[in-house]
């Protein structure tokens, strides 16, 4: 069986340290391929010191069973070599056809305003994952007004946990119950998901 790709949007961290639930266990690689976008990663170090071990649990799942994809892309003039957000050859994935399309759909939602601490600019990130929505899983808590929802409303296989505490299942169980829904998706879509051990 083919490995489901699912990217982790950010406020995920919290819910999952907040419940200690471990990534590896509740989706394991057997059936799914955890992913994160590369401009996740910017997220991760703004993270305060009181907060040391909610940071520690995020580096070792990680660490453990978590792939950073970035799509492919040149270098951008406009930001330093450790602000980019593409790949080069061999290290960026190209975009799907509808990856594309749903980014520059979303590019007015993108703000000019860079944030000081995550180097991103406003809605940046939520784009990026939500365009991963139309050929991947995303996990996310955000379910207001804006790019994640605007994916959902437009197809995109986006799975919202708010409603997990109240399911008395596990992570994965929650995952599985969907399944069905997943693949009825992904069914006429030319990806190969997670193929070659590789998240996409």
């Amino acid at each position: 069986m083919t490995a489901i790709s699912v990217y982790i949007d950010n406020n995920v961290w919290d819910f999952l340290y907040e419940r200690q639930l471990d990534l590896s266990v509740e989706l394991p690689q057997a059936r799914y391929c955890l992913c994160m976008t590369r401009d996740a990663e910017f997220e991760i170090p703004p993270i305060p010191d009181d907060k040391a071990g909610l940071k520690r649990f995020i580096d070792t799942t990680i660490a453990k069973c978590v792939q950073t994809v970035s799509l492919f892309g040149f270098y951008d003039e406009t930001l330093p070599a450790d602000e980019q957000r593409f790949g080069g050859f061999d290290v960026g994935r190209f975009a799907s056809d509808m990856e594309l399309a749903f980014m520059e759909q979303q590019r007015k939602s993108i703000t000019a305003l860079k944030k000081e601490k995550t180097k991103l600019f406003g809605n940046e990130a939520d784009v990026s994952v939500a365009a991963r929505s139309f050929e991947s899983v995303v996990l996310t808590l955000d379910a207001k007004k804006g790019p994640i929802n605007t994916a959902y409303e437009q197809g995109g296989l986006i799975v919202f946990l708010k409603e997990f505490d109240d399911s008395g299942l596990s992570l994965s169980d929650y995952g599985l119950s969907l399944s069905d829904y997943v693949e009825a998706k992904i069914a006429n879509r030319d990806t190969s998901r997670g193929s070659s051990g590789k998240c996409v």
